[in-house]
Formats: structure tokens, C-alpha cells, sequence
């Protein structure tokens, strides 16, 4: 059997030849791998700089979509421990979701890990949002801001407005109700008066700007913060906090738990079979110690490795 190992962690991930898996035991089930994607956490754990990887040899990878052989049933399989990057994984039966029918491996397998981002930071880091509730997105047209567009309306959101810097990828994401395009200077935010719930993929000047058109909201406001696309910070003036009734959260692994994920998971990719997913470019697993630092791929569609 083949698998990608990170052997040195200065080193990076090698397409290596392995020994072929023990016979699963009564709680696991053996299958076939069809797509593994590179995630930017699959990327931090081949470095060793990631809590959850410190032992060498790591087979590379969390997630991937999986075919068992002797049902031809396709799962979407989790784990933190073990890799996904190889040709079969031996994995506990809990740890596995039926993929619904006529879905796309590669696509799926490129998309789950980002649509985690907002159906958890929804389900585990808000509460009591009214009926119909009101969601901004700031970041709507990055990947993970994309599918949190259908995850926010799976979850109960009867309106969904983006906020991005470009006006014609906005008009683009599919399912939003209504945009923003941020600007250089002072942005309009009229729009988002009523909201009820922000995800905030982007974090900085924008999120500062967002907040302060909120002031004097006469609405519970509850903001999400996901992700830090501006890579700054955000110099949140201490007066804003009183000027209206506003709730901040943080979502990510460390703030709900992996059982909680696990749980979710059913509900996710069952979901997801009536999304458009995120497009995929498949590289095979035996090419990965060309393609893991080829820098032109960051370009392309969500990086997915094919054994």
C-alpha cells in the first residue's frame, strides 16, 4: 500500500510505500480512498506546528471520501489521528457519513472541511436566534464565506447578505439576498441594519466599520468570529460594546468540541448532497512531493489528492 508521509517535519509530505493495513476490527470499516483534500490544517499538521500532530511518521490528512469496496457506499470519513492521504484506511464505523447519491467525490471531499466553519459556529456558538433570522457574512465570496451562504439557510436564516471587496465575484455567490462591496474608505452598511447574526471571516478595519453602523441597534446582535482573511486586527472602540446589545463569539476546534462535530457531521454532508460545492483539483497522491509546495495550485480550484 501507498501512503503520504511527513517523516522529518522541515521535510514535508513523500509518496511512500507502506505496509498493507491488518484486517479491520469489529468497530471499524476498511475503505477505499477516492479524495483527500489539502486543507490549510492538513497543511499545519504536516509541519508539526499544529496541537494535534507532534508524532513522526504523520500520514498527511483529516478527512477524504471513501468507498467501501464490497458495498460501493461512499462515505465521508473524519479523523484527527491515523492520515487520510493513502490508498485504504482502516477507521471507526462512527467516524463514517453516508454521502448522498450522484454527489461528486472530489468536490465533496474539497468542501466539507471549509462548510464546518459557519454550521458549527451557527449550531454551537449562537443562541436563541429569532425565526428567520438576519446573517451578514463579511467574507462571503472566500470559499468557507461561500458555502456558509447554504449552511446559514439549512440552519434557519430566511435572509443572507454578503460583504466582499469585489462587486462582480459578490453577484456571483450563489444564494446570497442582498450584498455590500466594501470600499477603501467608509462603506455603506445601510443594508444591515436588521441584522441578527454575523460570521466574520475576515477580521480588521472592516469588522470595526460593520460594528459601528450597529451602534444604536435596537436588535440583539450576535457576532461570530471565524476567520482573519485581512490578517490584522480589529481596534474595537470600548464605547461600541455599550452602545447596543451585542454578543461576540469566537468559532473554531477550540471552542466546540470534536464529539460535537462528529454529531454534526450527519446532518452536514447530508445537507451538503444539495449545495453547489466547491470545484476540486485532483492531483494524484503519487505526485504530492512536486505538488505540495507548487506554488501556481494555490491559484487553482481547492487542492484534492486522488491515491
Amino acid at each position: 500500500m501507498h501512503a503520504a508521509q511527513v517523516q522529518e517535519w522541515t521535510e514535508g509530505p513523500h509518496y511512500l510505500s507502506v505496509s498493507d493495513l491488518p484486517a479491520p476490527s469489529d468497530g471499524e470499516i476498511q475503505l477505499r480512498v477516492l479524495a483527500a483534500g489539502a486543507h490549510q490544517v492538513v497543511r499545519s499538521r504536516a509541519t508539526g506546528t499544529h496541537y494535534s500532530a507532534k508524532t513522526l511518521p504523520h500520514t498527511v490528512g483529516v478527512d477524504c471520501v471513501a468507498k467501501d469496496e464490497a458495498t460501493g457506499k461512499a462515505y465521508y470519513c473524519f479523523r484527527l489521528q491515523g492520515g487520510t492521504f493513502a490508498e485504504y484506511i482502516n477507521i471507526d464505523k462512527k467516524a463514517v457519513y453516508a454521502v448522498p447519491d450522484g454527489v461528486d467525490a472530489a468536490s465533496l471531499a474539497a468542501s466539507v472541511n471549509p462548510a464546518m466553519s459557519s454550521w458549527m459556529a451557527i449550531t454551537q456558538r449562537t443562541t436563541n436566534l429569532p425565526k428567520d433570522y438576519t446573517v451578514v457574512i463579511l467574507g462571503a465570496t472566500s470559499a468557507s464565506g461561500r458555502l456558509a451562504v447554504y449552511a446559514a439557510k439549512a440552519l434557519g436564516a430566511g435572509k443572507v447578505i454578503g460583504v466582499g471587496r469585489n462587486a462582480a465575484t459578490l453577484e456571483k455567490v450563489d444564494g446570497l439576498d442582498d450584498h455590500v462591496v466594501l470600499k477603501e474608505t467608509e462603506t455603506d452598511f445601510s443594508k444591515v441594519r436588521d441584522v441578527d447574526l454575523i460570521l466574520d471571516y475576515v477580521y480588521g478595519d472592516a469588522t470595526v466599520q460593520l460594528l459601528t453602523s450597529l451602534a444604536r441597534s435596537k436588535k440583539a446582535v450576535q457576532y461570530v468570529e471565524i476567520g482573519s482573511l485581512a490578517k490584522g486586527t480589529a481596534n474595537i472602540p470600548s464605547q461600541l460594546f455599550r452602545s447596543f446589545d451585542l454578543t461576540m463569539r469566537g468559532a473554531g476546534p477550540g471552542s466546540w468540541s470534536i464529539s460535537a462535530l462528529q454529531k454534526e457531521l450527519h446532518t452536514l454532508v447530508e445537507k451538503m448532497g444539495t449545495w453547489k460545492l466547491l470545484a476540486a483539483h485532483s492531483v494524484p497522491l503519487k505526485d504530492i512531493d512536486v505538488a505540495w509546495n507548487d506554488a501556481s495550485l494555490a491559484t487553482q480550484d481547492r487542492l484534492i489528492f486522488v491515491p
